[in-house]
């Protein structure tokens, strides 16, 4: 069940949830019923029916001997902004994968320190591990300081020459080079992940606040802020730019009129 749970998860972060919502039965074990769970909910169909059930599951006497549904419900609470809840079913574990998913909650708590203290601990059972040294650089770039965000690009750049220069790593290593300053190094980075996949959000988004500080012209970063709009609607970072250019209009109507 391990190896199909990550092909699933593989196939998630591809975007082809359908895939793994039609293939898992429902005969299939927790983990997996879990797995498509996530699909489901990051596919936005039916979400409060999916912490619902995931809730339900994680009352089982089993559910902490289940670290495939426990980083799966983590996951999902954490998309909810509910850090109490998925912090309460995943702090314990000692499982690498869900380690690595603590450190993501206490960074979006901007609690780096407590990041810190996990990734230590992840070092002395996994040193080596692809999630450790992952961890490692997100809490040093999420640190204050230009030092700690080289220290993080130097981790990112090492990963991506080992494996491959993926959508998350040149994300990455754009954020730590827009950390130091450097935006017209993180310029080229985003525009080659945007030559791997022209519509990606994350790289779009990151690309919107690169080019505002490059200060290009409005033009250009309203095509890309449109493009946004268009493909990923529901975004939070969508929403609260639209919010935030609804009240500046409101602001700037009223003091046409005064």
């Amino acid at each position: 069940p391990s190896a199909t749970f990550f092909m699933y998860r593989a196939l998630i972060e591809q975007g082809q949830h359908r895939v793994v919502m039609d293939e898992v039965g429902a005969q299939a074990p927790v983990a997996l019923q879990a797995v498509k769970m996530l699909a489901s909910y990051l596919s936005g169909v039916s979400k409060e029916a999916v912490v619902a059930q995931l809730k339900e599951w994680l009352t089982d006497a089993t559910a902490q001997d289940n670290w495939q549904l426990i980083l799966v419900a983590a996951t999902v609470f954490l998309h909810e902004r509910d850090h109490k809840e998925a912090l309460k079913i995943s702090h314990q574990s000692t499982q690498i994968d869900v380690m690595a998913l603590v450190v993501q909650i206490y960074l979006q708590m901007d609690r780096p320190d407590l990041a810190r203290k996990l990734v230590k601990s992840m070092q002395e059972q996994y040193d080596d591990d692809t999630l450790t040294k992952l961890s490692h650089a997100w809490t040093s770039l999420c640190e204050s300081g230009g030092e700690t965000a080289q220290d993080a690009l130097y981790e990112f750049q090492e990963l991506g020459e080992k494996y491959h220069m993926s959508l998350m790593l040149l994300n990455a290593m754009a954020s730590c080079n827009m950390h130091m300053g450097r935006f017209d190094e993180a310029e080229r980075l985003l525009q080659e992940a945007l030559s791997q996949s022209p519509n990606d959000t994350t790289s779009l988004i990151n690309l919107v606040v690169c080019l505002n500080q490059l200060q290009k012209p409005a033009e250009v970063i309203g095509r890309y802020t449109s493009q946004l709009k268009i493909s990923a609607p529901a975004h939070p970072w969508v929403a609260k730019y639209g919010e935030l250019e609804t009240s500046f209009d409101r602001c700037a109507n009223q003091l046409s009129k005064e």
